[in-house]
């Protein structure tokens, strides 16, 4: 313990992965090397106040706090931790598992409760921030504390009213101007029409900035089967039409499934470790130039005739035109498909 090596966080985290008592009351962890990864690309400093409204076993707080001492003085991450860090989460057995989390991390626990995120609300203080379930005054918008929101929102339920965009908008709502924001969501919530491309084309885009957007590994959170983007968001500015978003197919990071789980392996490619520092200079400055590359990153405008304004990578991406091998493979799979489909009908003979 006295090492200065994260012997008992690292333990905690594989307790926390693979112990039966997690899988029992619904933990689904953000991999580290994602929350390590948000965090540095939005640059979180001792400063900051970092908020995350849905913080489960607090993955992305514990990142922010182990940046943070790792980057400065024992004074200034012990005032980071009393009065810069905040978290919520609704579930009690969880919020045991999240304070114990940081606690193992150096504490930073104090700013950890139980509740509603709805129900609650982050004031900015004489040292930092603190929470309140006061309403809120008439002119307390210009005091807004929340500068960085790293978040995981639970996915709503087919007929659930609580869409993971009103936990965004919730976050957004309580940061000050220009605070920046990174959100894990599933794909179909920047490409939805209905209510989803309403919240796009409304609330998102009128009344927030998009710096990027980036399309995460299919099998990230293996076993559950959810396929995910991560969104970067710039507070109360409006979307500059002309303005460049960053839109990258991460889909490869250095784990493959064995046994089970996702381990690290040689044989896949890591593309946050490639990505990682043009994201952070691009989320500073999104004038950064960026090379595009096939299928996988560019830096253009939205596309703001597109009638579903579907806002993910797929959409923007360059692609090669098919080569005529894929082509004659392509029909020869579709003439496959047709036949079989036909044969279990039972139609054969027509």
């Amino acid at each position: 313990m006295n090492s200065g090596a994260d012997v008992l966080g690292k333990f905690y985290e594989v307790f926390l992965k693979y112990g039966n008592g997690a899988k029992e009351i619904g933990i689904v962890l953000t991999p580290r090397h994602i929350t390590k990864f948000a965090v540095d690309i939005l640059g979180v400093s001792d400063r900051d106040i970092v908020y995350d409204p849905t913080c489960g076993t607090a993955g992305f707080l514990v990142a922010a706090f182990d940046s943070v001492r790792m980057n400065y003085s024992e004074s200034q991450v012990n005032h980071f931790k009393q009065n810069h860090l905040f978290g919520v989460e609704q579930e009690t057995e969880v919020v045991a598992l999240a304070i114990v989390n940081m606690i193992f991390r150096g504490d930073g626990k104090g700013n950890i409760i139980d509740g509603n995120c709805f129900q609650k609300r982050i004031i900015k203080t004489d040292k930092g921030a603190e929470f309140t379930t006061k309403p809120p005054k008439p002119n307390e918008r210009a005091e807004l504390a929340i500068t960085r929101v790293l978040m995981n929102p639970p996915f709503a339920l087919k007929d659930s009213a609580d869409k993971e965009y009103r936990f965004v908008d919730h976050a957004l709502s309580q940061m000050a101007n220009g605070g920046l924001l990174f959100a894990i969501l599933p794909y179909s919530a920047m490409v939805k029409p209905g209510g989803y491309q309403d919240w796009r084309a409304h609330t998102l885009l009128r009344h927030h900035t998009l710096i990027g957007v980036l399309t995460l590994p299919e099998d990230l959170f293996y076993p559950v089967g959810v396929h995910t983007v991560g969104i970067i968001v710039k507070k109360g500015i409006p979307h500059p039409t002309e303005q460049n978003v960053l839109w990258i197919r991460a889909i490869h990071d250095g784990l493959l499934k064995s046994k089970g789980k996702r381990l690290p392996n040689p044989r896949s490619k890591d593309d946050f470790a490639t990505i990682r520092n043009m994201v952070k200079a691009f989320v500073a400055n999104p004038s950064h130039e960026v090379p595009s590359i096939e299928q996988f990153q560019k830096a253009c405008p939205i596309d703001f005739t597109d009638p579903l304004l579907e806002l993910v990578p797929e959409n923007y991406l360059d692609q090669s035109p098919p080569s005529e091998d894929e082509i004659r493979t392509g029909i020869e799979q579709v003439i496959r498909d047709s036949v079989a489909f036909l044969i279990r009908a039972g139609v054969e003979d027509n």
